[in-house]
């Protein structure tokens, strides 16, 4: 910055006509001869701003001539992002190329957008451990995509292109399901373990089999490296706090309210085994549980062979699209309901 600001301030002198004397004299004495060379030669390592004024002054010239130079400079690194940036160097450059570089740009990436949003620079630290958080994440992602292509060549060959992405798919959200969970109770990670499973046969892209193949080497890969401390340590769950009577009150759920949709749920929930199934598409499904749920809450306060609960499984037939179908989903969802108020 210096020795450019030296030659641009040179010039000036050059353009007024003045030598090195002259301009010292017409400075007033803030300066000598000797100080104007070492400003033009860059040897004046810390230039204040009254003294490039003066200068400036005598050369008749203004801040304007110069404004290119102070601008380039201050949008400039600051010296802390300097730091960050040979740090994570030190960390990318013994990684490989692939990951290091997807991790530099990251990183390249953030630090730009902190600017521009005028948020304060990440402390090398910090920079450093995000570094090393992404590639430890490339690094997983690059196992799970190794064995993506070995289950590619164990189901068979002759996959199209579309269910090979669907099982690079799968295989993600499979891992999602199963990072997710860590540290969670073993029934979390297996409910959502099932519901992955279950999506993935209803697809129809891969048979059964398929499906739970690739969960179980999915789930075998995952155990392997999470026994090495690949992932790191598990971030403890956060306790489940049962809310109180007073804290439902103050939401506006009454007692009544929360055992009328508990009843409401067991009711459906003895109908879905019969709602999803294989041949059964998901709008299907999705249509189904919610004419069951609308007829099971208008049925909470009737009784069994009344003429009030026959009166709502009419309405609600009515605005059924498969009357025969929707019967046998109501008797099983009414039925369900009626067990679990006579149970409490």
């Amino acid at each position: 910055m210096t020795r450019e600001l030296g030659l641009r301030l040179r010039s000036l002198r050059k353009r007024a006509s003045l030598t090195q004397a002259e301009l010292a004299g017409l400075a007033g004495g803030s300066m000598d001869q000797a100080l104007v060379s070492r400003l033009e030669s860059g040897l004046h390592s810390n230039p204040t701003l009254s003294l490039v004024a003066d200068y400036l002054r005598a050369c008749r010239a203004s801040f304007s001539e110069i404004a290119d130079l102070l601008d380039q400079y201050t949008s400039q690194p600051l010296p802390v992002e300097k730091q960050g940036s040979e740090a994570v160097a030190r960390v990318t450059d013994v990684l490989p190329a692939q990951i290091g570089n997807q991790v530099r740009n990251y990183d390249i990436k953030t630090t730009v957008a902190r600017r521009f949003e005028g948020k304060p620079p990440l402390s090398s630290e910090e920079r450093v451990k995000r570094v090393v958080n992404l590639a430890a994440a490339a690094s997983r992602r690059k196992r799970l995509d190794i064995l993506v292509n070995y289950l590619e060549g164990e189901i068979g060959h002759g996959l199209a292109a579309t269910d090979r992405q669907y099982l690079h798919l799968l295989a993600r959200k499979f891992w999602g399901a199963l990072s997710s969970t860590r540290g969670r109770l073993q029934h979390v990670r297996l409910r959502r373990m099932a519901r992955v499973v279950g999506e993935g046969v209803a697809a129809h892209v891969l048979s059964d089999k398929d499906v739970r193949l690739v969960r179980d080497r999915v789930v075998e890969l995952f155990e392997k490296m999470e026994a090495t401390g690949a992932f790191g340590a598990v971030t403890p769950a956060k306790p489940y706090h049962r809310p109180t009577a007073l804290e439902r009150e103050l939401r506006g759920i009454t007692p009544e309210m929360l055992n009328r949709q508990v009843a409401v749920g067991m009711g459906v929930s003895a109908a879905s085994a019969a709602v999803e199934t294989r041949d059964r598409l998901t709008p299907e499904r999705m249509y189904w549980n919610s004419w069951l749920w609308s007829l099971v809450s208008d049925a909470h306060y009737t009784l069994p062979g009344t003429p009030e609960r026959e009166k709502v499984l009419a309405e609600a037939l009515e605005k059924c699209k498969d009357k025969e179908l929707g019967r046998r989903f109501a008797e099983l969802a009414l039925d369900g309901l009626d067990c679990y108020l006579r149970r409490k």
